[in-house]
C-alpha cells in the first residue's frame, strides 16, 4: 500500500539535532501514513546507534562515506513508496500541523508541485530563505554585493529572499529551501531527482527550477512553521562554506543560463568567491584573536607610557633608553599573550587565577632570558618587572570592564550566569535538573512553570501566558522546554514573543542533552551529559604529552638531586627511573584519573599516571567520578603542574 508522505532526512554527525528531529517526525504524523528514511554519511557521532535504538521503525541507510547530500536524498527517495516526498534536514523541528497543513494544500491545489513552509531559527527568527527567487545575473549581483541586504524590502535589489513579499501570507516563489522541500512524488518522477553534480548546496535551486520549468507552481505557506537551528551540518563563516556555497552557484548558471549575461555572471561568481573568502578569513581572524590583539595594544602601549616616565622620574629628562626599547617592550608584551593563550586564559576568559599564573610564569621567562642576554643589548631589569605589574593592572581591569559591560556586574571569575526557566511537567523538569547538575556550569533556576494546572511550593502555574512577565520578573536569559509535555506549535509561538535577550533550549522524551541555538550563524549550543571535555582536543592533548616528555627529560637531567632527595624519604629509586621511562616512551602520563572510578571509561581515555589528581582524603564513587569529570572538562597544563609541584613538596 502506497504511503501518503515519505520523509527523507540526510544526516552528518548531528545526532543531538536528529533525535529532536525525529521525535517532532513522530508528533506531527498525525492520522497520515508516513514512511521515514535516515540516510547517514558515515557519522561517527553513534547517529545510527541512536537511531536502530530509538527508531527502530525508521528506514535506515548506512554509508560508508560521505557521498554528499544530492546522492544520500537520492539513495532514499529511488526507494521510498509515497504520494508525496520531504525533504528535510536533520536540525529542524515540525510543528504537530506542519505535515497535515502541506499534505491538505497539496491535495486542494493540483497544479502545484512543491511547497515550502515558514521556517524561523532558534531565537524565533524569521528566516528569509523560506522564500527565494532564482538566481539571475542581476540577482546575484544584489545578493554579492550586498545590496539586497541594503535594502532587504526592495522588489528590484532583494529577489533573492524575496524580502517584498509578506512573510505572514501564502506565496507563489521560485525556490525552495533545501532544509524542507515538500514535493509531489510524480513531479519528481517527471522532472528527475537531485542533479547528484552538486555535493551540497545548489541542489535545492536546480530542482526547483526544473519543476517551475515543467510548469508546476511552487508555494510558500505561512500557515504552519518549523524551526531550522542551522549552523549544525555546516560552518557557513568558514572559507570552504564560501567555495563551496558559489561553485554550486557556477554549476546551475553553466547548466540553466547562456549568453553574455552568463558569461558575465560567472565572472562576478568567481570573483565573489575570492573576495568572500577573504572577508571570510579575515573576519574569522578577527573573531578568533579579537582579544588577544586588544591585550596586545594595552600592554605595549602602557609598557611605552612607564617607559617615558621612568625616564623621566628616574634619569631626570634624560633620554637613557635606546629607540630599540620599543622593540624590546613589543617582544615583552607578546610574551605576555603567547603565556596567556598557552595557559588557556581566553578559553576561560574571566578566571583571574589562571590569568594572573600565566603573568607570572611569563615575568619569570623573561627575567631569566633578560639574565643570559649580553650586557649590551639589556635595557632595564625595571621595565621588565614594571612590565608584570602593568600585565596583572590592566588584564584584570579589562575584564572588569567586559564583565560589567556583559552582565552589568563585577562578576569577573566567572561567565554570564544563566538565569533559567523551564516548562514542562514536574516529573520532566525534575529530569532537567539533574541533567544541568552533570554539566557542572554555573547556572541558577530562577523559575519553573508547570503544564499542569496544580500549584505547588517553587512552581508558578498559569501556563505560557504568564511566562514572559514571570521571566521580566525575575530577570531570565534563558528558557528550557521539556517537549515531552509541550506542544511545539505553543513553543514557537512564545519563542517568536520573547525578547532578544531571552534564549532557548529544548529538551525531548528521555534524552540526556538539553539543546538550541542562539541563530542561523551559529552552531548549536549543548548542555549534555555527555557534553564535551577539554581534555578531548587536540591541541590540549598535545600539549600533555609535551609536558610530560619535557618534565620527564628534565627528570633525567637533574636525576642526581632527585635521587638524594628520594633516599631522603625512602622511597624505591629504581621504580622512579622506570617511571620517568615510562612517561617519556608514551606508556604512562604523569597525571591521570583518581581511581578507582567505575564509570571512569565514559571521560576521554588516559594513560595510568604516576600522580592521581585531587586530595588523598577524596572517597566515595561519586566525589572520585566528580574530581575526574571535572578534570577532563576543564583541563588546561596548569592543572598538571600545580598537581606535579604540590605532589613534590609534599
Amino acid at each position: 500500500m502506497r504511503n501518503d508522505i515519505s520523509i527523507v532526512i540526510v544526516n552528518y554527525n548531528v545526532r543531538h539535532f536528529l533525535q529532536q528531529t525525529l521525535e517532532s517526525v513522530e508528533r506531527a504524523k498525525a492520522d497520515l501514513k508516513v514512511e521515514t528514511w535516515v540516510v547517514d554519511n558515515n557519522s561517527v557521532d553513534d547517529s545510527v546507534a541512536m537511531v536502530k535504538e530509538l527508531f527502530p521503525k525508521v528506514q535506515l541507510i548506512e554509508n560508508k562515506d560521505n557521498p554528499g547530500f544530492s546522492i544520500a536524498n537520492n539513495q532514499a527517495i529511488s526507494k521510498s513508496n509515497a504520494k508525496y516526498i520531504l525533504l528535510l534536514n536533520p536540525d529542524t523541528v515540525l510543528q504537530e500541523d506542519t505535515l497535515k497543513v502541506c499534505f491538505s494544500f497539496m491535495e486542494s491545489n493540483a497544479g502545484c508541485g512543491a511547497v515550502g513552509a515558514k521556517m524561523i531559527d532558534g531565537s524565533g527568527n524569521f528566516l528569509p530563505e523560506s522564500k527565494r527567487g532564482f538566481p539571475t545575473p542581476w540577482v546575484s549581483f544584489c545578493k554579492a554585493t550586498g545590496l539586497s541586504k541594503l535594502f532587504p524590502k526592495s522588489s528590484r535589489f532583494n529577489q533573492y529572499h524575496l524580502g517584498f513579499l509578506d512573510e505572514n501570507k501564502t506565496h507563489e516563489i521560485d525556490v525552495l529551501c533545501g532544509a524542507f522541500m515538500f514535493m509531489r512524488s510524480e513531479v519528481l518522477d517527471e522532472v528527475g531527482l537531485l542533479d547528484e553534480t552538486f555535493f551540497m548546496y545548489g541542489e535545492d535551486i536546480d530542482l526547483s527550477y526544473r519543476i517551475k520549468k515543467a510548469n508546476h507552481k511552487i508555494y510558500y505557506l505561512p500557515d504552519t512553521q518549523l524551526i531550522h537551528f542551522k549552523g549544525e551540518s555546516t560552518k557557513k563563516t568558514s572559507v570552504n562554506y564560501v567555495r563551496v556555497f558559489y561553485q554550486a552557484m557556477i554549476i546551475f548558471v553553466k547548466k540553466h543560463y547562456s549568453g553574455k549575461g552568463a558569461g558575465l555572471l560567472l565572472i562576478l561568481l568567481n570573483v565573489a568567491i575570492v573576495g568572500r573568502a577573504t572577508i571570510s578569513v579575515v573576519k574569522r581572524f578577527f573573531q578568533r584573536f579579537v582579544a588577544q590583539v586588544i591585550d596586545l595594544i594595552l600592554l605595549y602601549g602602557g609598557l611605552v607610557v612607564i617607559k617615558e616616565l621612568w625616564e623621566r622620574l628616574y634619569f631626570e629628562n634624560a633620554q637613557y633608553f635606546a629607540y630599540s626599547v620599543y622593540l624590546y617592550l613589543g617582544i615583552v608584551s607578546i610574551v605576555y599573550v603567547l603565556g596567556m593563550y598557552v595557559a588557556g586564559v581566553y578559553r576561560s576568559y574571566y578566571k583571574v587565577g589562571q590569568l594572573v599564573r600565566s603573568i607570572f610564569t611569563s615575568l619569570l621567562v623573561l627575567l631569566a632570558v633578560y639574565a643570559l642576554l649580553p650586557l649590551e643589548i639589556r635595557f632595564s631589569r625595571a621595565l621588565i618587572i614594571f612590565s608584570g605589574f602593568w600585565a596583572v593592572f590592566i588584564m584584570v581591569l579589562i575584564r572588569l570592564i567586559r564583565s560589567y559591560v556583559r552582565n552589568k556586574d563585577f562578576r569577573i571569575g566567572k561567565e554570564k550566569l544563566k538565569r533559567i526557566f523551564i516548562f514542562g511537567s514536574k516529573p520532566e523538569i525534575k529530569r532537567v535538573e539533574e541533567v544541568l547538575k552533570s554539566t557542572l556550569m554555573e547556572y541558577e533556576i530562577v523559575g519553573r512553570i508547570s503544564s499542569e494546572e496544580t500549584y505547588e511550593t517553587g512552581f508558578y502555574d498559569g501556563g505560557f501566558s504568564k511566562a514572559l512577565q514571570l521571566a521580566t520578573l525575575e530577570k531570565a536569559n534563558e528558557f528550557v522546554f521539556c517537549m515531552k509535555d509541550l506542544e511545539w506549535k505553543r513553543v514557537m509561538k512564545l519563542m517568536k514573543e520573547a525578547t532578544k535577550e531571552i534564549e532557548f533550549k529544548m529538551v525531548g522524551d528521555e534524552h540526556l542533552s538539553i539543546l538550541g541555538s542562539k541563530s542561523k550563524n551559529t552552531s548549536g549550543e549543548l548542555y549534555s551529559v555527555d557534553f564535551v571535555y577539554n581534555l578531548n582536543k587536540a591541541p590540549e592533548r598535545i600539549k600533555k604529552r609535551v609536558l610530560d616528555v619535557a618534565l620527564s627529560l628534565i627528570g633525567f637531567l637533574v636525576s642526581p638531586l632527585l635521587v638524594l632527595l628520594l633516599l631522603v624519604k625512602g622511597k624505591r629509586v629504581s621504580n622512579f627511573f622506570n617511571q620517568l621511562w615510562q612517561v617519556l616512551i608514551g606508556r604512562k602520563t604523569l597525571v591521570s584519573y583518581k581511581y578507582p572510578d567505575e564509570e571512569v571509561d565514559e571521560l576521554p581515555r588516559l594513560k595510568s599516571g604516576i600522580i592521581e589528581l585531587g586530595p588523598s582524603n577524596i572517597t566515595g564513587q561519586s566525589l572520585i567520578h566528580r574530581a575526574n569529570v571535572i578534570y577532563a572538562k576543564e583541563y588546561t597544563i596548569w592543572r598538571d603542574i600545580e598537581l606535579i609541584f604540590t605532589k613534590a613538596i609534599t
